[in-house]
């Protein structure tokens, strides 16, 4: 095997692609041309010092990955407590203010009992700026029952129309006769009742004594 042979062969020779006939061949060779054998040692050290010089590029490259990971991974895991938090805050303050309501006490109230001729208007208004009062009404087999809640003023078309107070009406055929939402009458006895339930007491009504029987005119 003569220099430029072996040297064209060098590379696949470092690399174990030569068949085992041509590594015997080169071997001999090395053997015999100390020029040869010089040139395949500097080309195994250059090799060695290539793969090594990959090696700690591809290192550094997987550490420079690595901290860019941490680092966003820290950034995201920041992001989303924030996140979370604002949410977190965002929600109770909504259920505070816009949701959230409680039974109110008697004295915050203002109490309005009106009559345009059947119907009978209660009407309830906050003592407070900034809320709103919500009565809801529950019917029994023999009474009525009013429960007062309070509100914070959540600046809604809704809340903005209650301002002024919140009603409830009741409609009568006669003082003795209730005319219920369905249209149906009921009869009212001594024993149908009205109950106005706030935080610190109920206020009990007869039904009877809301309807005052209008003067005919001569």
């Amino acid at each position: 095997m003569n220099h430029h042979v072996f040297r064209d062969l060098v590379p696949s020779y470092i690399e174990n692609l030569t068949s085992d006939e041509t590594n015997q061949q080169m071997e001999e060779h090395i053997r015999e041309c100390e020029d040869c054998r010089m040139y395949l040692n500097e080309m195994q050290e250059g090799l060695s010092m290539e793969r090594t010089e990959e090696q700690r590029k591809e290192k550094s490259n997987i550490d420079y990955f690595k901290k860019v990971k941490s680092r966003n991974k820290k950034k995201l895991f920041t992001i989303v407590g924030s996140l979370l938090s604002s949410f977190l805050i965002i929600g109770i303050g909504w259920y505070i203010i816009f949701v959230h309501m409680w039974i109110v006490n008697e004295k915050d109230v203002k109490l309005a009992v009106t009559q345009q001729d059947q119907t009978v208007t209660l009407s309830f208004q906050t003592k407070h700026d900034k809320r709103f009062i919500i009565p809801i009404e529950h019917s029994g087999a023999d009474s009525n029952m009013i429960v007062v809640y309070e509100k914070w003023n959540d600046f809604s078309e809704a809340s903005n129309l209650l301002k002024g107070g919140s009603n409830v009406r009741f409609t009568f055929v006669d003082e003795n006769t209730l005319l219920l939402h369905n249209g149906k009458e009921r009869k009212l006895t001594e024993k149908d009742k009205l109950y106005i339930e706030y935080k610190d007491k109920t206020k009990e009504i007869l039904l009877k004594d809301l309807y005052k029987p209008q003067k005919q005119k001569d």
